[in-house]
């Protein structure tokens, strides 16, 4: 994916409970040419949340698809295994990756042109607030908590644009401007 006639490739990224999420389903909602990657996960669906917000799979599915060379990218993030399956992008859209900081690492390194967009919670208090009540255990909300400074840390180094989530349609209009000054820049087709 690195011709000047394929797809831009958009990540975005952050640490657990920042609205990654509800960002990229408003933001596929709205804009009819991005194409989103559902991830799979190894994790079992958490109570309230919807039946497409990921690909839910038995540990052997994954690793059979880790054998085929099926994942975009993938890690082990606690005690589970998340991937991005490797994108057949329709014609004339653009991808867009819903994706932990550690997977936005791994996406640069394979396709370097990718656009990162790190997305940022108001504070703590707040992110710790959206986990409980998407129904994270307090254990895992715990274990997020724990490596969220290193993942901003790492998001901020990568990150092609910043963006605090304290105001959802305020973080999704700087969001899709950026998005349209991107798609400015490419070469046409």
């Amino acid at each position: 994916m690195t011709q000047d006639s394929d797809p831009i490739v958009f990540v975005v990224c952050g640490a657990g409970g920042v609205g990654k999420g509800t960002i990229v389903t408003e933001l596929i909602s709205r804009d009819d040419s991005l194409f989103l990657s559902r991830s799979w996960t190894t994790r079992t669906q958490r109570s309230g949340e919807a039946d497409d917000a990921y690909v839910y799979v038995t540990e052997e599915q994954f690793e059979a698809r880790v054998a085929e060379n099926g994942f975009f990218e993938w890690a082990n993030f606690f005690e589970h295994r998340y991937g991005t399956p490797t994108p057949s992008i329709p014609e004339g859209l653009d991808l867009v990756l819903e994706i932990d900081v550690q997977g936005a690492v791994a996406v640069r390194e394979r396709e370097p042109k990718a656009v990162v967009i790190l997305v940022l919670p108001p504070s703590r208090a707040e992110q710790v607030d959206r986990m409980r009540k998407r129904g994270d255990s307090e254990s895992h909300v715990a274990q997020r908590l724990a490596t969220s400074d290193a993942e901003e840390e790492a998001g901020r180094e990568l990150a092609d644009l910043i963006v605090l989530n304290g105001e959802l349609d305020a973080a999704i209009e700087v969001i899709e401007s950026f998005i349209v000054e991107v798609r400015g820049q490419r070469p046409q087709r």
